[in-house]
Parts: structure tokens; C-alpha cells; sequence
């Protein structure tokens, strides 16, 4: 959670102070330094961790060459939308996003992962969450063109932070429900707190 909100508040004293350039900078770094020390930490980050840091990397590069608040949040509200059009596309292939990630999120078996019902209800999902995910790009675009930077930094925040909570919640109702008809499934809850007891094992 600290390393989490490290880089807005950071963002907000260093623009606040000495300047939007150095900001960039600073919450740049911070948030490299986050993702350096979940892998330090033994946290699951695979292949990940590399195409995180690079991709904060070049935009903080980016940002401070242009020293633009609406070039730097406008590649993050970009890659947002990419993201939400990924899942869409994925929702069309056999393995869809949701699908293909929640077993690295909590241990399934073969046979539930393969059951159509979860095929079925991971689907549904990946097509819900890229709504949610359009409708954020949209309120984020809005936002940068009528708020101050600060406001934009500190408003976002809360809303899509407000939006992941109920987002995560319905998917979690909804998946534990729905898989429930799978033979065998202990249930979803069940299958988080081993995954819990195994990371603090």
C-alpha cells in the first residue's frame, strides 16, 4: 500500500514545489523502485516486472522531454485503453485474458479451468472489466482537460481507486457464484486464503 501511493504523493509535493519536470522524475523513480522491491520480496512478477519498469521508464523519459502533463497522464490513459481493448479481443480467443491470468491469481485445477462453465464465466468478465476500464479512459481524459494537474492526480486517484474496489468485489461475487457449478470448486474465497497462506509461508 505505501509503495502504491509513494508516487502520487511524491508527484503532488514536487509539483507542488519545485516543479512538474521534477515530479515526473520523482514518481518515476519511486515507482521503479516499487516494482524492484516486490521482486525483491519474492512476490510473483515473472516476466512482468522487466515490461513494467521499461514502460515507466520511457514514459517518465518522455514526460520530462516534453515536460507536459498532458503527453505524460495522456501515455498512461493510452496504455489504459489498450489494455481495455485487449481484453475485449481476448474474449473473442479460446483463452481469454481473465481466464488465462487467474490461475496464477489462485490455484485451479485442470478440470475446472477447462470446464465450460468457467470458460464461459471468465469471458464474461474480461468483456465486463473493458467496459470498466473504457468508462475510467473516459472520465481520465475529461479529467486531464478540466483540472488543474494536482486535481487530476488527487480526483483520479480516488475515483479509480473507489472503481477498482467495486469492480474486484462484483468479480469476486460473481466468479465465486458462477463457479460454484463446477464439480468439486471449494469455492473462491477458500482457494484466496491458501493462496494468502502460501505467500506467507
Amino acid at each position: 500500500m505505501f509503495d502504491q501511493y509513494m508516487p502520487i504523493v511524491l508527484f503532488l509535493l514536487f509539483n507542488n514545489f519545485v516543479g512538474l519536470l521534477w515530479a515526473i522524475v520523482a514518481m518515476t523513480l519511486w515507482a521503479i523502485k516499487a516494482q524492484v522491491s516486490r521482486y525483491r520480496r519474492g512476490l510473483p512478477l515473472g516476466r512482468v516486472m522487466p515490461v513494467v519498469v521499461a514502460y515507466l521508464m520511457v514514459r517518465g523519459v518522455i514526460g520530462i522531454i516534453y515536460d507536459s502533463e498532458e503527453v505524460y497522464f495522456g501515455i498512461g490513459i493510452g496504455v489504459k485503453a489498450l489494455a481495455a481493448v485487449g481484453l475485449l479481443v481476448s474474449a473473442g480467443l479460446r483463452r481469454n485474458a481473465v481466464g488465462y491470468v487467474l490461475p496464477y491469481l489462485v490455484h485451479l485445477d485442470t478440470a475446472t479451468v477447462r470446464h465450460p462453465v468457467y470458460r464461459s464465466a471468465t469471458k464474461r468478465i474480461s468483456v465486463a472489466v473493458a467496459l470498466v476500464v473504457f468508462a475510467s479512459v473516459g472520465f481520465d481524459t475529461w479529467l486531464l482537460q478540466n483540472a488543474s494537474t494536482n486535481e487530476f492526480v488527487a480526483i483520479r486517484l480516488g475515483v479509480n481507486w473507489g472503481l477498482s474496489v467495486l469492480t474486484l468485489v462484483a468479480v469476486g461475487i460473481y466468479l465465486d457464484r458462477r463457479l460454484r457449478r463446477i464439480p468439486n470448486f471449494p469455492g473462491l474465497m477458500r482457494l484466496l486464503e491458501r493462496r494468502l497462506d502460501g505467500l506467507s509461508a
